[in-house]
């Protein structure tokens, strides 16, 4: 075997190794941001009102938490495009769970509310997340001291703003 040919294969082996020890860790983090894209989508009832998807729990209880909100405003909150709120908007409309108002002092601003009955949807959402977040945080606690549940928020916490700076350098 010549020389540059037993580069190449020493180069190929180096490659192979070093990514598969790279991405054993990272795969992990890719098959649970699959599997929660699945779990945030599916249809729960929160024990009151329509069913729903966390997604449009969690957009409704923006609404709630920031009566009068817009859709741009909700946009930014959530780092999506208005396309995509207006979407899961219409979603809580049909249901009956938020109200539209024009804005006073101008008509073109639309101002989102919670209706009566998302006023109620919302508080049951509240208590079942309590609920769950304390459940998953005992469960967590089996296998991990608090310690290191905090640290685990922490590194999340870095690796979303890495994100954030990605998409807005365009990476």
């Amino acid at each position: 075997m010549t020389n540059a040919l037993m580069n190449t294969a020493s180069t190929v082996e180096s490659i192979d190794t070093t990514f598969r020890r790279l991405s054993e860790k990272a795969d992990m983090l890719y098959f649970f941001v699959a599997l929660y894209s699945n779990y945030i989508g599916k249809v729960r009832h929160y024990g009151i009102g329509p069913e729903m998807t966390m997604t449009e729990a969690h957009m409704l209880n923006s609404i709630a938490l920031t009566p009068g909100a817009t859709v741009t405003e909700l946009a930014r909150r959530w780092e999506r495009t208005t396309g995509a709120v207006c979407q899961t908007l219409a979603k809580l409309d049909k249901k009956g769970l938020i109200e539209r108002k024009k804005a006073q002092n101008n008509s073109k601003n639309v101002l989102l509310y919670p209706s009566e009955l998302g006023f109620a949807v919302n508080r049951a959402h509240m208590m079942y997340d309590i609920a769950d977040i304390t459940e998953t945080t005992n469960e967590l606690l089996q296998h991990c001291t608090m310690d290191e549940i905090d640290n685990f928020y922490k590194v999340l916490g870095v690796y979303l703003e890495l994100i954030r700076k990605d998409q807005y350098s365009g990476k």
